[in-house]
């Protein structure tokens, strides 16, 4: 049991590490900011009115306003989007929603709505600026208003973890619905952990076949530790397979989760990568074994 334990132990810093790695490379990629408008298809625009939905009821209304935090395991999985479309949604449906973003370190909420990043929230936190000065009313709907991150700070967590924090999401509560706060990934900084218990809920944003099951999961085991109420997981970016393909995408899909359980296992592996991948196990355990012996 114990040499199990160290073995996929193992493989998850192998999975953080080459996580992390693709999250750098992929950071100087074209990225688009996209939100809901009316040439969305369909399907994208009541796939947001679903989750708005499914959070309506996992955190129901009570004195003040809600107060919903997203995260993701790493960097590039979609957070913001999904953040910035889930707010959009709840002011579409006449809620009086704020967007509030909290990754002080590398923000794009601001991006979203062609505005500089400060003053924002980092401003209002070391007391730059007032409340009334880094509240901005979106022009896409009169029930949408948002925070930009602000300028750059040497010590985010503790901003973040500050009584002014605190205090700033009471007012909050109180003049708005919805408070949606969009934080960095989980597994890369702390500073989620430091809002988390604030929150009225926590949604995890995931990329299909991007993210590993090994990081939702110790994502989410990160979160709870943090006493934080998780209401779920969202896939992003969706892919349906393809029709008249169904017993290989199936065969895929098998080891895929087979070898999830183990730890990490890149989703874009092809059932040869899978085979070469199960050797590879296979030798390193018994490997383990003859050292432990």
């Amino acid at each position: 049991m114990g040499l199990f334990s160290k073995f996929t132990a193992k493989l998850s810093s192998r999975s953080h590490a080459k996580r992390s790695r693709q999250a750098t490379q992929m950071h100087h990629s074209h990225r688009s900011e996209y939100l809901l408008n009316e040439d969305t298809p369909f399907d994208v625009t009541e796939a947001f009115r679903n989750l708005k939905a499914a959070l309506s009821v996992s955190v129901p209304k009570k004195d003040g306003g809600v107060v919903i935090m997203t995260t993701s395991a790493y960097p590039e999985d979609g957070k913001t989007t999904v953040t910035a479309n889930l707010a959009l949604m709840f002011a579409l449906s006449d809620a009086k929603v704020v967007l509030v973003d909290a990754d002080i370190r590398k923000g794009r909420v601001a991006k979203y709505f062609k505005r500089k990043s400060a003053p924002g929230l980092s401003d209002y936190l070391s007391g730059q600026n007032t409340l009334d000065e880094v509240v901005h009313q979106s022009h896409l709907n009169e029930n949408l208003s948002y925070i930009t991150c602000g300028t750059h700070s040497p010590k985010p967590y503790e901003l973040l973890e500050s009584d002014e924090m605190k205090n700033l999401l009471k007012d909050l509560r109180s003049k708005y619905d919805y408070v949606i706060i969009d934080t960095p990934p989980v597994l890369i900084l702390s500073d989620a952990l430091a809002i988390a218990p604030e929150t009225d809920g926590v949604v995890l944003v995931c990329r299909h076949l991007v993210s590993y099951i090994s990081d939702i999961e110790r994502a989410l085991n990160t979160l709870k530790f943090a006493k934080s109420n998780v209401l779920g997981v969202v896939i992003n970016d969706y892919k349906q397979p393809k029709q008249g393909k169904f017993y290989g995408g199936y065969k895929k899909y098998y080891y895929y989760n087979y070898n999830y359980s183990y730890g990490s296992t890149d989703p874009t592996h092809t059932d040869d990568d899978v085979e070469e991948s199960t050797k590879d196990t296979a030798n390193d355990t018994a490997k383990g074994t003859t050292d432990a012996k």
